[in-house]
């Protein structure tokens, strides 16, 4: 995918800009999308992170119907790029949160059982 040199720099920027180890919501995931398509194994963790969280908490997410879904199969497909030496502390957030995205699939498939 070709993402637009000011798109990148944008993020970047951002990214930057914020204090905090993840850049989380709507913003980061149009973030972490972004430098995603530039740099996969060095942002997937993240990526397949907020995205996650927002397929969990995200408003717009339980509006629209199947969006969740499309959240959580996309956070799947970043996950696939998560390089296998990668740090331990990129390791441990993923492992933490593979427990949390099996969990939320199996309530939401409950729920979509009823």
């Amino acid at each position: 995918m070709n993402v637009h040199a000011d798109l990148v720099l944008k993020a970047r920027i951002t990214l930057l800009s914020h204090n905090d180890r993840i850049l989380d919501g709507e913003e980061g995931m149009r973030v972490y999308r972004t430098l995603f398509a530039v740099s996969p194994q060095v942002y997937a963790y993240k990526l397949a992170y907020v995205l996650r969280a927002l397929a969990e908490t995200s408003p717009r997410a339980a509006r629209r119907p199947g969006a969740r879904e499309e959240l959580l199969a996309e956070a799947r497909a970043a996950s696939a790029h998560i390089p296998a030496d990668a740090p331990a502390h990129q390791r441990r957030m993923w492992e933490h949160t593979v427990p949390q995205l099996q969990e939320f699939e199996r309530r939401l498939g409950q729920a979509n059982a009823r």
